[in-house]
C-alpha cells in the first residue's frame, strides 16, 4: 500500500468525531440519521465526516429506499494493520539491534 493511501487513512481518522464514527459503524452498518444523532453538530456536519471516511476508502455506503446506510470497509482497517505491523517489525528489529550493541559495549 502507498505511503499517500495509508496517510489518508491515518488523517481520516484523525478527528476524534470521525473515529467515534468508526467505532460506531464496527457494531454495523447504520444511516446517516442514526449516527448523527449523538453528536452536537448539525447533520451536514456529520456527512462532512463520513464523506471524508468514504473518500479515505473507511467506510461504504450504500443506498437503501431513501436512506443512505453506512458501512466499515474491513479491507481498509486490515490494509492499516498490516501498515501498522510492519512498522512495528521495523521498530522491533532495530531496538533489537540497539540493545545487542549496548550489551556488546558493556562486555
Amino acid at each position: 500500500m502507498s505511503s499517500q493511501i495509508v496517510r489518508q487513512k491515518f488523517i481520516a481518522l484523525s478527528d476524534p468525531a470521525r473515529l467515534d464514527i468508526v467505532r460506531r459503524l464496527a457494531s454495523g452498518p447504520k444511516t446517516a440519521g442514526e449516527l448523527a444523532g449523538p453528536y452536537p453538530v448539525s447533520r451536514p456536519a456529520v456527512s462532512r465526516h463520513l464523506r471524508v471516511l468514504r473518500e479515505a476508502g473507511i467506510a461504504r455506503a450504500e443506498v437503501r429506499g431513501r436512506e443512505w446506510w453506512y458501512s466499515v470497509d474491513p479491507a481498509a482497517l486490515q490494509e492499516m494493520q498490516a501498515w501498522l505491523e510492519e512498522v512495528r517489525g521495523m521498530w522491533s528489529t532495530a531496538l533489537a539491534s540497539l540493545k545487542d550493541y549496548v550489551e556488546e559495549q558493556d562486555g
